[in-house]
């Protein structure tokens, strides 16, 4: 096992860094949604996480945002180091799937610490996940200083990195004007609104803020620091599951074939993003 901090409190039998006292922000994950992740991560972790971190030759692996926890408990079955931090709400599924309490901890998102020491992992990744760090609500309400809150966030991860490895960030990409994983972003306008009711999908404005990000966004937060970044495919990732079904293939189709100069772009629906930390 890696090195970890000492952790001197616990909640249910699983570590915390979090400071003051600890209760519960907010509880943005349903049985529904959790049951559902249960299931698909499998899939998600064999075809897609899996094969780029072997890739990448990595043995220890953090999941940020791990949710029910089932990537990080396939990971270890495969023989991986792995371990996964979230929400104190989500403790309760770890419990339930009888999940290693040395391999969990709850952090708080406003003031992310994680329980590593500093360039101890080869591999870290986060899903889905920095697009709701800096809200009042763990959705789409923007706090004043998200894009503080996110920095802070995004270097906690690239610290505890070994130089030489990597982290992988990956979310809907603000530029892209169709976003089939959230609802609008809390501040949509009016004719945002209107053209989601009737498309199906959250419609929004490529320019201006938004509670989505970008590959730009990523740069901005970490500024100043040593590494390097690749855009990567999101094929064996994304299953156009809540892409309105008339236009499933299509979306599919768009992916799978996408020109890697494009995944960088605003043509690109979701951001995928390699970043190796130099030395």
């Amino acid at each position: 096992m890696v090195a970890l901090k000492t952790l001197e409190q616990k909640v249910n039998g699983f570590g915390t860094l979090i400071q003051g006292e600890i209760t519960e922000l907010f509880n943005s994950t349903t049985d529904e949604y959790a049951f559902e992740q249960m299931a698909g991560n499998i899939d998600k972790t064999r075809s897609y996480i899996l094969p780029l971190i072997k890739q990448c030759q990595a043995k220890s692996v953090l999941d940020v945002g791990c949710g029910v926890g089932t990537m990080v408990n396939e990971l270890f079955k495969e023989g991986l180091d792995a371990y996964g931090v979230d929400l104190i709400t989500l403790g309760k599924y770890w419990q339930e799937q009888g999940f290693d309490p040395e391999r969990y901890f709850f952090v708080d998102p406003y003031n992310l610490q994680l329980p590593f020491q500093d360039n101890t992992l080869d591999f870290a990744f986060t899903l889905g996940v920095i697009e709701h760090i800096g809200t009042s609500d763990g959705h789409a309400d923007r706090l004043p200083n998200y894009h503080e809150i996110r920095a802070t966030w995004l270097k906690e991860i690239y610290r505890v990195i070994k130089p030489g490895g990597y982290m992988l960030i990956g979310g809907p990409n603000r530029k892209f004007p169709v976003d089939t994983a959230h609802g609008p972003d809390s501040k949509a306008s009016k004719l945002e609104l209107k053209l989601t009711k009737l498309s199906g999908a959250t419609i929004h404005k490529t320019w201006g803020e938004n509670f989505l990000w970008a590959y730009s966004d990523i740069d901005n937060y970490l500024s100043g620091l040593p590494y390097e970044m690749r855009a990567q495919s999101v094929k064996g990732y994304v299953y156009f599951s809540r892409v309105p079904k008339p236009f499933r293939l299509l979306s599919k189709w768009y992916i799978d074939f996408m020109p890697k100069f494009m995944l960088k772009t605003g043509f690109n629906p979701w951001v995928m993003a390699l970043i190796q930390k130099n030395n």
